[in-house]
């Protein structure tokens, strides 16, 4: 059978499923071909945005591990986890926030982490996460909203600016005891008030370690502000969140429910967009920019491996555009094609990490 495939997630070894032309009729491609690395890079360079693939086989080959991630990606992104634990570190322990070194990672998160939506949103779902969660979670919080400037068509600067507070949003947290933030067991009243207080704990380190950008500070101090007026720490309403505030909002949201935490096993993101969803519908985040998050993760998230509620595997091959909550469409590893729009019966569990895949 053939399908078609969008040409960055195109990968080497698959079989043409009919010819390609390129602008002037020539034939770049032909059918049976397989293709290698320098086909797809030619590809990219066209204005071609997808092409069929012979898919006649009767189940669907896993990929290596290779085929998942990047080798350069986990590089630059383990490199870069390392110094963001080292800056947020800093900040908690010296009360020192090294500008050069958070310049340092806004850079490499802008040129190398979140450059390609199709590459970044995968990668935060398919590397195994070794280390402590704040720290991945503030880096992924930082590449995601690298990726919201990018989408919004944000200058360089205000895009920046939401990078760093994107990175620095939970600093706060490690004023708090770790026992509380990884506690197991349900929260007392007076534990989730500690941990309510971890926004202006980071306003208050950051500004006494020398931060003093007044939307970076506004990105950390509203995060959990709602725009009803139910989040904390001040009960502010739409008018009175920034754009900074509503905006890690929902990528908190996203990343805390699609990773695994001491407390909680990884969610599917489409049950994290469900919530987000929700609260959209309710008035407390910000629908602007939150549908232009989901339509463009949605986008990325094309070709990704998952486990089904029923047990078995696939891969996403299609979602569409039609709606905002739409859900995808499964090809599974026995070569089944699984509409979830219409069986509801059925649900993503979760993203695949390489690891898993190969388990």
């Amino acid at each position: 059978m053939l399908q078609a495939y969008a040409i960055e997630n195109l990968r080497p070894g698959m079989r043409v499923g009919r010819d390609v032309f390129g602008e002037s009729g020539e034939v770049l491609l032909s059918k049976g071909q397989v293709l290698t690395r320098d086909n797809i890079c030619n590809l990219l360079e066209r204005p071609i945005f997808s092409i069929y693939i012979d898919e006649s086989d009767k189940v669907v080959d896993i990929p290596g591990r290779e085929h998942l991630l990047d080798e350069d990606y986990v590089t630059w992104y383990e490199k870069t986890y390392d110094k963001v634990e080292r800056l947020l570190q800093g900040v908690a322990q010296n009360g020192k926030l090294d500008s050069f070194l958070l310049w340092e990672i806004v850079e490499v998160i802008g040129r190398e982490l979140a450059s390609d939506g199709s590459k970044a949103i995968p990668h935060i779902h398919n590397m195994d996460m070794e280390g402590e969660y704040l720290f991945h979670h503030s880096l992924h919080v930082g590449i995601l909203a690298a990726l919201m400037g990018n989408w919004l068509e944000w200058g360089k600067h205000r895009r920046e600016e939401l990078i760093a507070a994107g990175l620095l949003h939970d600093v706060g947290k490690l004023k708090i005891n770790k026992e509380v933030l990884d506690k197991t067991e349900p929260l007392t009243d007076e534990e989730f008030a500690l941990i309510q207080q971890h926004t202006e704990y980071g306003v208050t380190m950051l500004e006494n370690a020398g931060e003093k950008r007044p939307e970076v500070l506004a990105g950390v101090a509203q995060h959990h502000e709602r725009g009803d007026g139910t989040g904390y720490p001040l009960g502010l309403t739409r008018e009175d969140i920034s754009d900074f505030g509503r905006i890690i909002a929902f990528l908190d949201i996203y990343d805390a429910m699609a990773s695994n935490r001491a407390y909680a096993r990884k969610n599917s993101p489409f049950d994290a967009f469900a919530a987000i969803g929700d609260d959209m519908k309710n008035g407390k985040l910000d629908p602007e920019f939150s549908v232009q998050f989901i339509r463009n993760t949605n986008r990325a998230m094309i070709g990704a491996w998952v486990e089904l509620t029923n047990g078995v595997r696939g891969r996403i091959v299609y979602i569409p555009e039609s709606r905002i909550m739409a859900l995808p469409m499964v090809q599974t590893v026995h070569d089944e094609f699984i509409d979830l729009e219409n069986r509801l019966d059925i649900k993503i569990k979760a993203i695949l990490t390489a690891k898993e895949l190969q388990a």
